[in-house]
């Protein structure tokens, strides 16, 4: 089978596929895409799912991305002078004080989350239809169905009750009310049971993107290790039989070096730690801009924003001899890339550049806040995009929700080990745990998947989420554990309520 790296723009084709799903249309122009004419070759398929392949990359940067980390204890944008402001908004998310009525963020997240399962259902009413003969077809329905359950996992995450649409057409007159957080939970889980049998073990060499059958037990692995938060009970027993079918796959496996499962040079399907990999290519449209998010503006030639920060809190936990501390930028800064790279480098206003842990959220310096320099700077780069692909899930997540569901059951000392591997290249010489905690299990994941888009998720997992550090009171009750629907969406559907506290 050929395979495809997935991080592509979308071929013009493929919008007639959505219209045309969508509109029941009087003309037949030849040109337009139809069940009888199109998905008949494995690459007419993968162009057919490319467009919902898309919606996941709201997970690299996004709306969905910024609710999930600037929430939380390892993430913030502190305000530089006039740069970072807008409105307060990202003060807002840090604070805890956001509303229905929130800018941006909130409906963002929503309608991107939303816009992937619409997609999805086009799509996959697009593929049933087809006349086409192609044995692949199950195949792709299983990796949308696989897709549609990965948005509805951000759905149930960030705002519990949301409306099952399934269908790629709904009533204008009638919109879809909500479902709640248990019946959201229970579609997500009988979708991934569906899917995981039709996809694929692996897409060989190339096309590194595409669901697997890994895919989809990891993120079953991590509507189990949620379960209690959305639905009040626990099912760590169900989150073990799922990391196992990844384990048992002899597929992954961590990598040596921690730093090499970020290395330029690794990506693609030789790197065995990467489970579900969104790739990136050096052109707008598909790119990755992390490194753009938190770098200063003069260590790279394209000019990046200065922004993200880690907390000074969370810097604080680390262990300096831990190699995944030495991804943080602090102290003294250097040019990175360009022709002066190696240089020393200097703010704007010519003092020596020095990034220092500690920062207000209002009124910082240039240097102020940690960074973090976890995916390497892409020589490649073009203006602000960069070719780095991102891993949602690699290997070390599922050994780590394995044991943080061992724990819970009681069997401490395989959980140990679990988490004592992990640890095991992250040091040298090595320094393994003797003994295990809850909160030892949440550092370990804080340590593991810094910016990796968790963090909200395992804090509220471990009662954590509320609590107050450095630049956050203690928040204003247990309502901020999901955020509010979205105003502009409840005033467009009448169906819809409001979730409790807002």
């Amino acid at each position: 089978m050929k395979c495809y790296k997935l991080g592509l723009v979308m071929p013009v084709l493929l919008l007639s596929l959505f219209v045309w799903s969508c509109t029941d249309l009087d003309e037949n122009p030849v040109s337009q895409v139809t069940p009888d004419n199109f998905f008949k070759t494995e690459a007419e398929l993968v162009a057919a799912v490319i467009p919902v392949y898309a919606s996941a990359r709201d997970a690299v940067w996004s709306d969905y991305f910024q609710l999930q980390e600037h929430t939380s204890d390892e993430m913030f944008v502190p305000q530089r002078g006039g740069d970072w402001g807008d409105g307060g908004t990202w003060r807002s998310l840090q604070e805890h004080t956001w509303s229905a009525s929130f800018p941006g963020f909130v409906n963002g997240a929503w309608n991107s989350a939303f816009t992937g399962v619409a997609r999805a259902n086009a799509t996959i009413g697009s593929l049933e239809a087809s006349t086409s003969d192609s044995p692949l077809i199950p195949t792709f329905i299983a990796e949308v169905r696989f897709l549609r359950a990965f948005f509805y996992s951000w759905l149930i995450d960030q705002f519990g009750s949301v409306p099952i649409v399934t269908d790629a057409v709904t009533d204008p007159d009638n919109p879809p009310s909500q479902n709640t957080r248990q019946e959201v939970f229970d579609f997500i889980v009988s979708e991934l049971t569906a899917a995981i049998p039709d996809l694929e073990d692996s897409h060989g060499d190339g096309g590194h993107g595409r669901a697997t059958k890994s895919a989809a037990n990891a993120l079953l692995a991590t509507m189990y290790l949620n379960a209690e938060v959305y639905t009040g009970s626990a099912r760590w027993s169900e989150c073990v039989a799922a990391c196992d079918a990844v384990i048992n796959s002899g597929l992954h496996d961590l990598l040596p070096s921690y730093n090499d499962v970020f290395a330029l040079e690794n990506e693609g399907p030789g790197n065995v730690e990467n489970i579900f990999v969104i790739g990136n290519n050096p052109e707008d449209g598909v790119s990755f801009f992390r490194q753009q998010s938190f770098l200063h503006y003069n260590q790279i030639p394209a000019t990046p924003w200065n922004g993200f920060s880690v907390l000074e809190d969370f810097f604080n936990t680390f262990d300096t001899t831990d190699v995944r501390f030495s991804q943080i930028l602090v102290g003294a800064q250097f040019v990175l890339a360009g022709p002066n790279a190696g240089d020393p480098a200097f703010d704007r206003n010519g003092n020596p550049l020095i990034f220092t842990p500690g920062s207000p959220l209002v009124g910082a310096g240039e240097g102020d806040g940690a960074r973090l320099l976890k995916w390497p700077i892409d020589p490649a780069q073009t203006a602000q995009h960069a070719g780095n692909d991102y891993a949602v899930y690699r290997y070390s997540h599922v050994l780590l929700a394995k044991a943080e569901a061992l724990f819970n059951l009681g069997s401490a000392g395989e959980a140990l080990a679990l988490v004592n591997q992990v640890r095991a290249r992250a040091f040298e010489p090595d320094q393994p745990l003797t003994a295990l905690t809850a909160d030892a299990i949440l550092a370990e994941r804080g340590f593991e998947f810094l910016w990796e888009g968790f963090r909200r998720s395992d804090q509220i997992r471990h009662g954590k989420f509320l609590d107050s550090w450095t630049l956050k009171s203690a928040s204003d009750g247990p309502h901020r554990n999901i955020f509010p629907v979205p105003q502009v969406q409840l005033d467009a559907n009448p169906n819809l309520v409001q979730n409790p506290g807002y």
